[in-house]
């Protein structure tokens, strides 16, 4: 476990607070467009977010670490009725997380940490970019919680790029990479070539320096904020190839 990973609880507090965001931004025009995921429009992304709940619900009622479990059903409801049911999706995983120890053994795709903890983790984070995702649809975007947002960095490159980057060999950032919250102390030096990732907390040794609020750096790492809103020292390629590693 890395020094900026909330607990369980404060996954837990920060999935529920997305959720009621979510519905509380999504509004009546469900045919909005949403402009950091092109082809989608809102109702298409709250079903997708909805049938992420379903789908990870289901493998922790399961509650196996040996392979994934399809749910009974993960038919979306058209037009005005998908809110009801993304709303029942939510607070059913949310029932789900809180009567289960994050210890519980749970698969996961990464391969690592199959617990409870990794999904409650992974579903607080994936709602947090889905929340901005909804509020840019309708314009008012909102930052992401602080220390979410830091832990979801470090999530970034603990999991999703130490799983993706080995099987991609030909990946490559063309330099180290250091980015630093300039609302927190969290910082990252990372280098990736021939499919091999290397990071450490704090500064470094670095061919581009990024700079940012801990929210426009984790949503830059998502494709979700463009790379003017951060300070760059350094190499532009460099800090440009970081977007171009979201999975």
């Amino acid at each position: 476990m890395t020094s900026h990973r909330l607990d369980y609880e404060s996954h837990r507090a920060a999935l529920e607070r997305e959720g009621d965001l979510i519905v509380g931004a999504s509004g009546d025009d469900l045919e909005l467009p949403v402009p950091t995921c092109p082809e989608w429009r809102l109702s298409d992304l709250v079903g997708h977010l909805g049938g992420v709940f379903t789908f990870w619900g289901t493998q922790l009622e399961v509650a196996s670490p040996d392979a994934p479990v399809e749910p009974a059903s993960r038919g979306v409801p058209a037009g005005a009725g998908v809110m009801d049911w993304f709303e029942g999706a939510c607070a059913k995983l949310q029932l789900t997380l809180a009567a289960r120890d994050p210890e519980q053994p749970c698969w996961n795709w990464s391969g690592e940490d199959l617990t409870a903890d990794w999904v409650c983790r992974r579903m607080a984070l994936e709602s947090a970019v889905h929340r901005y995702d909804v509020e840019l649809s309708v314009g008012l975007p909102t930052p992401l919680d602080r220390d979410l947002a830091v832990d979801g960095i470090d999530e970034w490159i603990g999991v999703h790029l130490a799983t993706d980057v080995p099987e991609s060999p030909d990946v490559s950032l063309g330099g180290v990479l250091c980015l630093a919250c300039a609302d927190h102390a969290a910082a990252w030096t990372v280098e990736i070539a021939a499919g091999r990732l290397r990071w450490r907390e704090g500064r470094g040794p670095a061919d581009a320096v990024l700079v940012g609020s801990a929210s426009d750096l984790y949503l830059y790492c998502w494709n979700r904020r463009p790379l003017e809103v951060l300070e760059l020292t350094g190499n532009r390629e460099v800090a440009a190839n970081w977007s171009s590693l979201t999975v």
